[in-house]
């Protein structure tokens, strides 16, 4: 089974007061994993769409998929750029679904184009900044109290080791704790490390808390530091029907 170790080291340094025994404990837990797939349209209206995604959804709904905890379904019209943003409690489960019959009929539908799906861990941090969604409270409508905007963050290092980097996690997670950036539902830290890629997946209540959030002292100095390089990120809204796929974080 394909294994993704990325920030694993992470629970190391979250549990330096506890046991050895424990430590390995954490240190062997299958990860969670986090799928966030894309695609384009092609000769299909923004309407019939949103009917696709509807006609579909209850696929994705608690305990149709082995392994899926939930499934937020996005999209930047911007960009002509839709998807989905998927969780799953280990990585056989993410490699299941896309060996299975939905997964393939849905990337062969003619009208979907350009797909693009990338796989990540997520760190043992996360449970900080109320990013595992096992654990994270949803909402079965959307309100101003449920999340309406996602923003997919990925960088690379530069000169930095592993070890630093989670250490680095783990010294500033406390500023993504509840309560400390407006409109922050939750983030949950993510990497891959085949592909030297790590991240985070926020969750908003609304546009204007991404858009502060991205011109805040917090962000720039995440953006300024040294051993973090290639920034890239994408914002997308997130379609009320995720609340059926158990895809709609909540305050």
């Amino acid at each position: 089974m394909k294994k993704i170790l990325s920030f694993l080291i992470v629970a190391v340094f979250m549990s330096c007061n506890q046991s050895n025994e424990a430590q390995i404990d954490i240190v062997d837990a299958p990860q969670m994993q986090v799928l966030v797939v894309n695609y384009e349209l092609s000769d299909m209206s923004l309407e019939d769409h949103a009917q696709l995604g509807s006609d579909v959804v209850g696929n994705f709904a608690p305990g149709k998929i082995n392994g899926l905890i939930g499934k937020t379904f996005i999209g930047n019209i911007e960009r002509g750029v839709f998807g989905g943003v998927y969780y799953f409690t280990d990585q056989e489960s993410v490699d299941d679904y896309l060996a299975s019959d939905l997964w393939k009929g849905i990337v062969a539908h003619p009208n979907l184009v350009n797909f693009k799906n990338e796989s990540y861990s997520i760190a043992a941090i996360s449970n900080v900044s109320n990013g595992f969604a096992d654990t994270r409270k949803t909402s079965t409508k959307a309100d101003l109290n449920t999340a309406n905007q996602l923003l997919v963050v990925n960088y690379e290092l530069s000169e930095m080791g592993l070890e630093a980097h989670a250490q680095l996690g783990s010294d500033v997670v406390g500023n993504f704790a509840p309560g400390k950036i407006n409109g922050l539902i939750g983030k949950s830290f993510i990497g891959n490390l085949e592909r030297g890629v790590f991240g985070g997946v926020y969750y908003f209540t609304d546009q204007q808390s991404v858009d502060a959030y991205l011109v805040s002292d917090l962000w720039k100095g995440i953006v300024a530091h040294p051993n973090l390089i290639n920034f890239k990120t994408e914002n997308y809204s997130i379609a009320p029907i995720s609340s059926i796929s158990n895809g709609l974080p909540s305050l």
